[in-house]
This record gives C-alpha cells, structure tokens and sequence, in this order.
C-alpha cells in the first residue's frame, strides 16, 4: 500500500491522466488498442513503474572514473 501512496511527482500524475484519458477514449469509441495503451499507462502510473523508477536510466557505473589512474592533472611546477 505503501507503494501506491507515495512520490507523486508530475510525471506519474501526467501517466495517471493520460491513461485515464486514453482509456476513456477507448472505451467510448470502443477501440481495443486505446484501452490497452490506457490501462498500461494507468497501472505504470498506479505502480510507479517507468525506466527510472527502475534505475535503468542512470549513466554512472558506481566505478568512478575510468581513467583516472591513468591520466594524471597537469602540475606546472614539477618539470
């Protein structure tokens, strides 16, 4: 229940609207892929589900820098 109740952002009330919305459309016009796509958007935004909520959107590796042993900051002193 926890996970339903907590950090609603934009985007997830963005998802949960549009889904909404898509869902409505498909089902007043009686269009199987609308009601699909509404009910996926309205249960990822239920779910808190999306790429980043997974962290899959994150660049880093957690390693550091790759090259960081290997190129040295210039110190004009030391000739």
């Amino acid at each position: 229940m926890k996970r339903f109740l907590e950090k609603w952002d934009t985007a997830r009330w963005l998802r949960l609207l549009l889904g909404a919305g898509f869902a409505a459309y498909g089902f007043y016009h009686n269009e199987g892929y609308a009601i699909a796509f509404g009910l996926l958007l309205t249960l990822m935004s239920l779910l808190n589900w999306s790429c980043c909520a997974a962290g899959s959107c994150n660049a880093t590796s957690g390693k550091g820098a790759p090259y960081k042993n290997f190129v040295k900051p210039y110190n004009p002193k030391n000739e």
